[in-house]
């Protein structure tokens, strides 16, 4: 350690071990973003987790560590020419240094972002920071290629929890004997639960997902019977602007209640209004989202991809009537129910306008993921947006349907805009002008004529009403593109669309987000979030809106929970091995459980129509879950179980 510089403490050590016996490992040091990678071999008969230990204390002279996980192949060393031709650049030739970074900044939970400054990374690498490894995969990957299921089996060490957070190195010195794993871990006794009792509206039943955020458990509530999850949000206020997001998702949750929208049914009252650091917030627990479902069903049928649409479009409406955009409408953020109920989620970039109308305003921030985003969006961070962002998103989500891949899997800006173009053919001057970034312009300016290709060709076994539905969505022009309500209104959903069906609500007050107009300090997030939790305590709101509110302790549950958490978190919880762990993202809004599905099948158009009708109007709240009634088949319709593939039987949550 002498020769190290001053105030050299690495704090963390990771290491990678590959089928060549190749070990990589790394040290995170004290100032964020800085690691080093040093590699070395295995000598003989060494236990490959003792070499990897010995390489990070011979290298680094770290003296304290964890083994992370165990990958049998290293992709970017291991793999063949021919399954690397087909993975994003960022994993192949001289990206793979920054590749291996990446992955052990998120497994380690290293916040900080990459050095773009090293010219070592494009800067497209920065829009990445926040995803899990399994998103990371999915997108450098070709879709239903082998080349996925080989990716995907490689790295299931990391990404099923096995192997993961091995401690074997104590404080100190290092300590050569590492320790085993116990069978029990994961197993949680219903007897811990036992302290809640009756006084205790949830009971908790079992860990079910994890993120950089914190931890989500199933529940029951006592009073009504029903299944929920109980998202426990760790240290909320320690960055103000994930804090700030929290408070505009949860505010506009509170005022969004539409059946195809995620709810929010409770947040537990903290113990002290001026202190409190956690978020207890209880959503209805749902099963999957439509990435999975896209991603292993291939027997989607028309009236799957019409139903689907529909819901989607019907929330949009009510959304933008709110004078709300949601900004980042992908699969990924829409859940979905084995009875084909879909709830639009995670509303943390979603922004109130507060114009008149909602026909355009400025942001300056991130918003989109790349596939689903707007040409005119493309490249832009300062952008206008109107509500045909969002056409445009549920446009790609459609064609996605159709097609079961991505329509537009953009590496970069400029490839995103050749895979729209590629179809959609070169945009006139005029739409060009309605881009705002000036290196999007000149190089659709300077573009090759470039035709449209019928969208028929494209998808032929597509419904034609359905293509000339999605041709619309998908108008390069946003002023060419349909408002929700437009869209609801196509011929393509004759016979299922109900203006009774599709309600829309009054724009939010814009004094609701005044927080918006200015910089807001630690305190005055959590007041605001705080006078949010409280809209879900109506005594207490009416004493705090009276004045008589005080800042002292306060008759909570949360003490109870955070124990119950705690040690929930210490045992890992109740998850299945072998259904793949949950995936680790950074900011979203609710979880699933696993859940089992019948095989046989029924398609009595009868049954169909009924289902459609009960499921569209249900009431806002949980989503609907019948059964089999005096011969009628109702929501849980075999015909439309989605999730009767394996794959999706054992599906996890993402939260």
């Amino acid at each position: 350690m002498d020769s190290l510089p001053s105030g050299y403490r690495p704090n963390v050590g990771v290491c990678l071990i590959n089928s060549d016996s190749q070990v990589f490992v790394a040290s995170r040091l004290n100032v964020p973003g800085a690691w080093q990678m040093p590699q070395g071999g295995i000598e003989d008969g060494e236990d490959l987790k003792l070499a990897a230990v010995r390489e990070l204390k011979k290298e680094t002279g770290v003296v304290s560590a964890e083994i992370v996980a165990e990958v049998p192949k290293w992709l970017t060393y291991d793999f063949p020419s021919a399954v690397k031709t087909k993975v994003n650049r960022l994993w192949g030739g001289q990206w793979h240094g920054q590749a291996q970074k990446w992955f052990l900044m998120r497994m380690t939970k290293d916040d900080s972002e990459i050095n773009l400054d090293n010219d070592e990374a494009d800067v497209e690498f920065a829009e990445w920071k926040w995803a899990s490894p399994e998103e990371v995969i999915e997108q450098a990957v070709d879709y239903k290629r082998p080349t996925y299921e080989e990716v995907m089996k490689t790295f299931a060490a990391y990404l099923d929890g096995n192997k993961i957070s091995t401690k074997c190195l104590s404080r100190g010195i290092i300590n050569h004997t590492h320790a085993s794993v116990d069978p029990h871990k994961n197993m949680v006794e219903k007897e811990f639960f036992t302290e809640y009792g009756e006084a205790t509206q949830y009971e908790i039943q079992e860990l079910i997902g994890r993120g950089s955020y914190g931890v989500v458990a199933s529940a029951i509530d006592t009073h009504s019977g029903e299944k929920v999850a109980i998202k426990k949000i760790n240290n909320v206020f320690e960055h103000v602007s994930d804090a700030t997001r929290i408070l505009r998702e949860i505010k506009l949750l509170r005022f969004l209640r539409h059946p195809d929208i995620v709810d929010i049914k409770h947040i537990l009252l903290p113990p002290c209004r001026r202190e409190f650091k956690d978020l207890y917030i209880v959503f209805e627990l749902m099963e999957c989202d439509l990435h999975h479902v896209l991603k292993t069903n291939d027997d989607l049928t028309p009236q799957h991809h019409q139903f689907f649409l529909y819901q989607l479009l019907r929330a949009l409406k009510y959304i933008h009537s709110a004078h709300v955009f949601h900004r980042d409408l992908k699969p990924k953020n829409i859940l979905a129910n084995a009875d084909c109920k879909l709830k639009i989620c995670d509303f943390g970039l979603a922004r109130a306008s507060f114009s008149d109308a909602p026909s355009a305003i400025f942001w300056t921030d991130y918003v989109a993921t790349r596939w689903y985003r707007a040409p005119e969006l493309c490249g832009s961070f300062l952008s206008k947006y109107t509500p045909a962002v969002d056409i445009w998103s549920i446009g790609c989500i459609f064609a996605e349907m159709l097609a079961s891949k991505p329509l537009f899997p953009g590496k970069s800006v400029a490839h995103e805009l050749d895979l729209i173009t590629d179809l959609l053919g070169t945009p006139s001057a005029e739409c060009i002008a309605k881009i705002r970034n000036e290196k999007s312009k000149r190089y659709l300016s300077g573009m090759r004529k470039k035709h449209p290709i019928p969208l028929s060709r494209k998808f032929p076994n597509a419904d034609p009403l359905a293509l000339r539905l999605l041709e619309r969505l998908l108008a390069f022009d946003p002023d060419d593109r349909p408002s929700a309500e437009e869209a609801l209104a196509d011929p393509y959903f004759h016979g299922l669309a109900n203006l009774e069906d599709e309600p829309s609500r009054q724009p939010i007050s814009k004094l609701e987000f005044e927080f918006e107009r200015g910089k807001l300090t630690q305190d005055d997030v959590r007041e605001l979030i705080y006078r949010e939790i409280l809209e879900y305590h109506p005594q207490m709101l009416q004493g705090y809106l009276q004045g008589s509110g005080s800042h002292f302790l306060y008759p909570s549950g949360i003490d109870r929970f955070k124990r119950q958490f705690d040690n929930l978190e210490e045992r890992s919880g109740k998850v299945e091995r072998g259904t793949g762990s949950p995936l680790l993202r950074k900011h979203a809004s609710l979880p699933r459980e696993r859940i089992y599905t019948p095989r046989d099948e029924d398609d009595d158009e009868k049954c169909i129509s009924e289902w459609r009708t009960a499921v569209l109007r249900s009431p806002p709240g949980p989503a609907c879950s019948l059964t089999a009634q005096n011969g009628s088949v109702h929501v849980d319709c075999n015909s439309y179980n989605l999730l009767r593939n394996a794959s999706i039987s054992c599906s996890k949550w993402v939260d």
